[in-house]
């Protein structure tokens, strides 16, 4: 079968664990772009995604804020969902009890405390060293960031929150679960980030390839984190790279090299440009 539309996760999957994007991926995505439709797909916002991948635009359409919005290849809005008001002034009710760093993401920027914008924070709140120079470039701080949330509560795209305790992330994420009307997922080692209801990777991937007209078994995707399962689910290659969480490796049908290792590449040059896909 061959492969219509390819989907990469960016953390952990394109990008390296050095923070950048290998010349060869780059250069597969933009020999992939010419046979078929390539989209990244990032709980990032659009904004936050690397720079040179922005500029070069190796790609046709992106999933950001993990599934919240869909951009065309020139970084048009052309689909996106936001929480409802009453729902984010709950949540972020529960999420005041505890130690947290709290981002909005609202029209594509992540938002918050810009008390907690620097490496003391980053620190405090357990974010990988990787990305320390990432929060700061792309965050908006806001001095008042209660304010802030309230005056723009129909705007959420989505919310990602970096515990200090791990203990507090488990009973806020218990306590959020149980609400019933969130769907929950994490990519780091201390964050919980919190989407709409049926609002995912997976859902606004199936929705593109209705827009499209291209079919699931068209599809491969490739990812590292729990926040893939949705992408992946969806697909019908679904790929994982080695150093993959273990949920998603047992989702994917093959499981190639580190993200360190030019993995996206491989997986486009076996199953893309190589038309040896297999999709189910």
């Amino acid at each position: 079968m061959k492969i219509r539309l390819f989907a990469t996760d960016l953390d952990g999957t394109l990008i390296g664990s050095n923070g950048d994007i290998s010349r060869e991926n780059l250069d597969a995505l933009a020999r992939a772009a010419e046979h078929c439709f390539v989209v990244p797909t990032t709980g990032r916002s659009f904004y936050e995604m690397p720079e040179i991948l922005r500029r070069e635009k190796p790609y046709t359409h992106c999933i950001c804020s993990n599934g919240a919005v869909l951009y065309d290849g020139e970084g048009e809005r052309i689909w996106e969902s936001c929480f409802a008001p009453s729902l984010v002034r709950q949540l972020f009710s529960i999420l005041s009890e505890y130690d947290t760093m709290v981002e909005m993401y609202a029209g594509g920027v992540p938002v918050t405390d810009s008390a907690k914008l620097n490496e003391a924070a980053y620190a405090h709140y357990r974010v990988e060293e990787i990305y320390h120079a990432v929060l700061t470039k792309t965050r908006k701080g806001v001095a008042d960031f209660p304010a802030f949330l309230e005056a723009n509560a129909d705007r959420a795209e989505m919310f990602n929150i970096f515990f200090h305790d791990a203990a507090e992330r488990d009973e806020a994420f218990r306590r959020l679960a149980a609400l019933g009307s969130v769907e929950l997922t994490t990519s780091m080692q201390s964050n919980m980030e919190i989407l709409q209801k049926g609002v995912n990777k997976g859902t606004t991937f199936a929705r593109l390839l209705q827009m499209l007209g291209v079919e699931r078994a068209e599809t491969a995707a490739i990812g590292d984190s729990r926040n893939d399962l949705t992408l992946l689910s969806a697909a019908g290659l679904p790929l994982a790279v080695e150093n993959a969480c273990d949920a998603l490796k047992e989702k994917a049908v093959a499981v190639l090299c580190t993200n360190d290792e030019n993995a996206v590449a491989q997986a486009i040059e076996s199953y893309v440009l190589g038309g040896s896909g297999h999709a189910g």
